[in-house]
This record gives structure tokens, C-alpha cells and sequence, in this order.
């Protein structure tokens, strides 16, 4: 259990949250330091560095940097492997600030490194200085821990749970110097404290159990302090959240049977091995990390109860597990993920464009194809001040928001928009109704003479294009490396840059309904995709709920998530889709048409 509580732990950038914990940790209980240079005084400057690159203020990050710079200048720090690794992550941070415009997360990574580097030359430090700072924390414990055993030994079960919670107040206080010093110890001691809470808080009170409990903590602690071998549970570094959920669901399953006892017992194993995975949900929700806390030494002390209270228990347990589910996986796409938007979007555009240009050559207006190529030019030039301007205002809006929640509101509107252009992409797979549409637009225009037509019908058709492209990176933003997203979107470029010139040339056709019916497949592939992916951010977000009835499949790479939440609505899209098919194909081989002209 943590009591570093970084007010408003809800910041979405769990790196920032890890960092900044390990940093609270390690010196939350000091003094005042001096006022001389000392590594100290690195820590809370480095801290604000990285806060402000997770918000993406880069001048406010740099004077932070700044401040670091002549404070460690200032320490004249011995020559060491761990101050060589501090400079030389010094000067890459300041590198990549130079360019962090452009590249906002190669130089958030590069404050990263600088925080991480700092943290282990000033942890160093202060075990060189203070090697007995997490011994010293241990021995504080022991007075509150005898004198809770002395009133369980003459069975005044309120005054020791009351003194029992004031010592797991301390405890919050002191528990980091011991996990930075001896992470098993730690996970020890962890565990202990909530099986003697679970104990003390039963109705009526394990009296063998808590007395076991205090004094199993009494010998443990004073073993570590005094510098004794002691006898610590593993890391549990093979441990995972999923691992935790399946136990969780697993215990319920024995409540349901009847076996109350059994039950019991691998709660317990889940409270053991909880130190070890608690960190993958603290960092990403500090709120979610305490309930479960909270709920699973209620729940335990629930079962341990005479009668054991099931019902309620199995409550807390579903509460739990609800709550734990979102963090089994993280969302995620690929490259090639980022290269299908661009591509069928682009595709789409390039398609429209040579139409165009096609039609007023046959129709002998060769002579006005510059109207269409000044509108296509401005419709790319507005793109790119709308992405500019949307991803702008989206990176305001996180900083006052969760990671997931911006992912998941924006990957619900691509859903919106994507079935939108499923539809009207399936509608024109015909090359008739695909003539109609194009004869429609520009003959009109032609008819008319008015050729600032020719200019807004290829500036719209660019522009509608180049803002669902935006509007779908910004969704998957949040979930992608940006290395893959890079990869994704400039290899989708070169192969639309190659095959506008060949279709601008007329070196090659593209097959109408080939084009349309592959196009409206990828598309509707995405809407499950992002389907999936959104509602399973807001799940983390805490905005959804989570039923996990264990026997759903888990496919992250397909946007599926063992989760009723997520699940049932992709279910649902899938059987529109194989309607809306099923309609047109009938409609095809009927002689109609479909939808003659593309939503706004």
C-alpha cells in the first residue's frame, strides 16, 4: 500500500505518475535540507521538468532544465558511472528540447531519462549518506506494533483496531524508504499488514489470527531492522494483472460452490501477490490502485466472519474484479493500422480528383482542369491547418483530462464517422452509380459556367478527406508508438504519392468496385477496431463499467476485450454490417443503385 497521493494522481501520463511516486518515495519523510548545493535539491527540479514535458509547456520545461543545470553545476559531483549518466542525460534532454515542436515525444522521453538517471545518482547518494534510512523507518514501527499485541493479548479488540489503523497511517508514511532499500521485505511486510487488518476487522475479530499476525509483523520488522537475515516472499516479477483477475474470478467461482474455506484461501494468495502488481494500476489510477485496496481486505474480512458473510463478499469481489479488468491489457494499433486510414482515405481522394479530371477532358473542357488543380491544392493546405488547429486544441484538453478519455471520446466519433463512410463507399461500388455521382457534380458546374464550382467540389473533396484522416489519428494517437504511427502514415504516402502520379497520367485505371468493396471491408474492420479500443480506454478512465464474465476471448490486436462492455456493442455492429451487405447486394442485383450521393 502507497500513501504517496501526488494530488490529483489522475494525470494521465503514468510515466510522470511512476517517477514522481518513486521520487515522493524516496524522500517524502525529510527535513528541510540545507541550503547548500546538494543532490537533493536536483529532485524537485528535475520533477517539474517532467511534468511540464508530459503537458507538453516545452518553455516552461526548459527553464525547469535551466534551474537543474546550475544546481548541478553547483554540486560539482565526484566523477561516476551514475554522474556521467546524469550529464550525458542532461545534454540529450536539452538536444531534444531543441526540436520538441516537432518531436514531443522523443523529448518527453528525453526528460524521462534525465528523471530516471537523477533518481538513481541522488539514490545512490543518500545510501552512501544515510545506509540505514529504511532499517531506521522498520524500528519506528515496532513501539505501535507491541503495544496493538499487548491489547489483543488482553482482548481489547477497539482499542486495537484503533490503534491498528493509526499504525497503517505510519506505515503509509515510512513504507518507501523500506521498499527502495529491500523491495521483498517490503512486499512482506505489505502483505502481513492487510491479512492482520483483514483478521482485526472480522466480526468477531480471528483472535489466533490477529495475535499471529502482530507478532509474525513484530519479528519481521525487527529482523530487518536490526540487520538480520530475514525470510521475505519474492518479488513476484512473473506476476500480472491478468494473473490477479483470473485468481479473482476463480474465487468467486468457489463461493458459488460452497467453498467458503478455499475461497478464503486464495484471497489471501491474491493479497500476497498483490505488492507485486499493484504498480501497473497505481501508476495509471491512483483512485482504482486504493479501491481495490480498500475492497479486498473488506471483502476478506467478510469471509473470515462468523458466519461468513458470502453475499456480500462476492459483492466487493465482482466490485473488484469490475474494476481491475481494464488494466489486463493496453490498447493498442500498428503501423499498419496507421497506413490503412491514410491509404483508404487517400485512395478515396485521389480517386475523386482524377474523375474530375477525367470527365472535363472528355467532355472538351481541358482547358479548366486548373480550377480543379487549385481547389484540390487549397483543400490540402485547409487540411493542414485543421489538424493543425484540432490536434492543438485536443493536447488543451488532455492536459486536463485522462490519456483514455481522450482516446475514447475520439475513437467513438472516428467509429461515427467510419460507418458514415462504410456506407456511402459500399453505395458506389457500381461503376453506374459511381458515373451518376461524378456527372452529377461537375456537369452542373459545367452547365452553369460558374468554374468557382470546379474549385470548391475539388477543395471539398480533399478537405472532407484530409479531416477524417485527422480526426482518426487523433483517436489513435494516444494508443500507437509514434515510431509505428510515422512508419504507418509514410509508407501510406509514398504508395499514394506513386499512385497519383500514375493515375493523374493515366498510366493506370483503378477498378471501381474492386476499389470500393475493398475499401468498405478495411473501413468497417476499423469500426470494430476502434470500436472496441474506445470503450475499453473509457473502461480505464473509469467512465464504463467492466463485467468480466471469464469465458469471453481477448484479442488486443483486434480491439476484443473479455468484457460485456466492449464485446456486445461490436457484436451488434458486426450483425448491422452483415445486414447492410446483404441490403446492397440485394439492391445490386435488383438493378438499383444505393445512395447516389456521399453524407456531408
Amino acid at each position: 500500500m502507497s500513501n504517496n497521493r501526488l494530488a490529483g494522481g489522475c494525470s494521465k501520463w503514468g510515466a510522470v505518475l511512476a517517477v514522481l511516486l518513486l521520487l515522493t518515495g524516496l524522500y517524502g519523510s525529510k527535513g528541510a535540507q540545507a541550503a547548500e548545493a546538494s543532490p537533493e535539491r536536483l529532485l524537485p527540479l528535475v520533477g517539474g521538468a517532467l511534468v511540464e514535458a508530459g503537458e507538453r509547456h516545452w518553455p516552461r520545461t526548459n527553464e525547469e532544465l535551466e534551474l537543474f543545470d546550475i544546481e548541478w553545476k553547483a554540486l560539482q559531483a565526484p566523477g561516476s558511472d551514475l554522474a556521467g549518466q546524469v550529464a550525458s542525460a542532461l545534454t540529450a534532454a536539452k538536444t531534444a528540447l531543441a526540436e520538441a515542436e516537432i518531436k514531443p515525444d522523443a523529448a518527453y522521453q528525453a526528460v524521462s531519462q534525465l528523471a530516471k538517471a537523477t533518481g538513481d545518482y541522488v539514490a545512490a547518494y543518500e545510501k552512501q549518506q544515510h545506509p540505514d534510512a529504511g532499517k531506521q523507518a522498520a524500528a519506528s514501527l515496532l513501539p505501535m506494533l507491541r503495544q496493538i499485541s499487548a491489547e489483543i493479548g488482553q482482548n481489547q479488540w477497539t482499542k486495537a483496531n484503533a490503534d491498528y489503523k493509526q499504525f497503517v497511517n505510519h506505515w503509509f508514511k515510512v513504507e518507501a524508504a523500506i521498499r527502495s532499500d529491500n523491495t521483498s521485505v517490503y512486499g512482506s511486510i505489505e502483505t502481513k499488514v492487510s491479512l492482520t487488518r483483514i483478521a482485526l476487522q472480522a466480526e468477531p475479530p480471528r483472535a489466533e489470527a490477529a495475535k499471529n499476525g502482530v507478532a509474525d509483523l513484530i519479528k519481521l520488522v525487527d529482523d530487518y531492522a536490526q540487520g538480520k537475515s530475514v525470510q521475505a516472499q519474492a518479488s513476484g516479477g512473473g506476476q500480472s494483472v491478468a494473473g490477479a483477475l483470473a485468481l479473482l474470478q476463480n474465487i468467486q467461482r468457489e463461493l458459488r460452490d460452497g467453498s467458503v474455506s478455499t475461497a478464503t484461501d486464495d484471497l489471501q494468495s491474491f493479497i500476497g501477490l498483490w505488492p507485486a502488481v499493484e504498480g501497473s494500476v497505481q501508476t495509471r489510477s491512483p483512485e482504482t490502485y486504493t479501491r481495490i485496496e480498500t475492497l479486498m481486505t473488506q471483502s476478506a474480512s467478510l469471509l473470515l466472519s462468523e458466519p461468513p458473510r458470502t453475499a456480500e463478499a462476492e459483492s466487493l469481489l465482482i466490485e473488484m474484479e469490475q474494476a481491475l479488468a481494464p488494466y489486463t491489457a493496453n490498447a493498442a494499433y500498428s503501423a499498419s493500422d496507421a497506413a490503412l486510414i491514410l491509404l483508404r482515405e487517400g485512395v478515396e481522394a485521389l480517386l475523386v480528383l482524377t474523375a474530375l479530371l477525367a470527365f472535363v477532358h472528355r467532355t472538351g473542357n481541358a482547358s479548366k482542369q486548373k480550377w480543379i488543380w487549385s481547389g484540390a491544392v487549397a483543400g490540402l493546405i485547409v487540411s493542414g491547418a485543421l489538424a493543425l488547429v484540432l490536434t492543438l486544441a485536443f493536447a488543451s484538453a488532455e492536459a486536463g483530462s485522462t490519456r483514455e478519455m481522450l482516446e475514447g471520446v475520439t475513437g467513438l466519433v472516428s467509429v461515427v464517422l467510419m460507418f458514415t463512410v462504410g456506407a456511402w463507399l459500399h453505395s458506389k461500388s457500381q461503376t453506374e452509380s459511381w458515373n451518376r455521382f461524378i456527372r452529377d457534380k461537375i456537369g452542373i458546374a459545367l452547365a452553369s459556367g460558374n468554374l468557382w464550382s470546379l474549385f470548391f467540389i475539388a477543395a471539398l473533396s480533399i478537405l472532407r478527406e484530409g479531416a477524417e484522416t485527422t480526426i482518426f489519428y487523433i483517436g489513435m494517437a494516444p494508443s500507437i508508438e509514434p515510431l509505428q504511427l510515422l512508419l504507418g502514415i509514410g509508407a501510406a504516402a509514398l504508395l499514394l504519392i506513386v499512385l497519383g502520379v500514375l493515375l493523374v497520367k493515366g498510366i493506370v485505371r483503378l477498378p471501381v468496385r474492386p476499389f470500393f468493396l475493398t475499401a468498405t471491408l478495411l473501413i468497417y474492420y476499423l469500426v470494430v477496431k476502434f470500436l472496441g479500443e474506445s470503450i475499453h480506454s473509457l473502461q480505464v478512465a473509469g467512465r464504463v463499467p467492466a463485467h468480466v464474465p471469464g469465458y469471453l476471448p481477448t484479442f488486443p490486436g483486434l480491439g476484443v476485450y473479455p468484457t460485456w462492455e466492449t464485446l456486445a456493442p461490436q457484436l451488434l455492429v458486426l450483425l448491422f454490417i452483415v445486414i447492410q451487405l446483404v441490403r446492397f447486394e440485394r439492391k445490386r442485383k435488383a438493378g438499383t443503385t444505393g445512395l447516389e450521393s456521399r453524407p456531408a
